[in-house]
């Protein structure tokens, strides 16, 4: 699990807070660092499956 600063937490609910109906905390700004940070390894994990998979049917 990654450590985010208050500040980088405090940037993310100013983004993502017009998008919920609800007062977001630091643990749901946390919450939402952490499932991003999942989402973009497993996209890098994809797309580099993918270039692999590429050169090996060339």
């Amino acid at each position: 699990m990654a450590e985010f600063s208050e500040e980088f937490l405090q940037r993310t609910i100013k983004f993502w807070q017009p998008r919920y109906p609800y007062p977001l905390t630091l643990e749901d700004a946390r919450e939402i660092a952490e499932n991003m940070t999942g989402l973009f390894r497993l996209l890098d994990k994809l797309d580099r499956e993918d270039a692999d998979e590429k050169k090996s049917d060339a």
